[in-house]
C-alpha cells in the first residue's frame, strides 16, 4: 500500500497590477497576480522533487470572497482555539 503525501508550497508571490480598464475611460481596475511555487512528492522512480509554478490573476471581485472565506476559516480556528 502506498502512502499519499500531499503537495507542499514552497513560495508564494503577491503583485498588484493596477492597469486601465478597457471598459471605461481613465477607469483604473486592480488585479492580484498570485505566483505560487509547489513542490510535487516524488515517486518510487523519481530521484528529484519536481516543482510546479501557477499564476492566479485574481479581479476584485475573487479575491474578495477568497478573503471573506479566509476570514470565516479564521474565526473557526480562534473561536475552537479559545476553549
Amino acid at each position: 500500500m502506498s502512502c499519499l503525501t500531499p503537495s507542499r508550497l514552497v513560495e508564494s508571490t503577491c503583485v498588484i497590477d493596477e492597469s486601465l480598464n478597457s471598459t471605461s475611460t481613465n477607469e483604473k481596475s486592480a488585479t492580484c497576480l498570485l505566483q505560487l511555487t509547489v513542490e510535487e512528492p516524488k515517486s518510487n522512480e523519481e530521484s528529484e522533487m519536481k516543482t510546479k509554478k501557477f499564476v492566479l490573476d485574481l479581479p476584485p471581485a475573487t479575491l474578495n470572497t477568497l478573503l471573506d472565506g479566509l476570514t470565516r476559516i479564521r474565526e473557526q480556528l480562534s473561536t475552537v482555539a479559545r476553549k
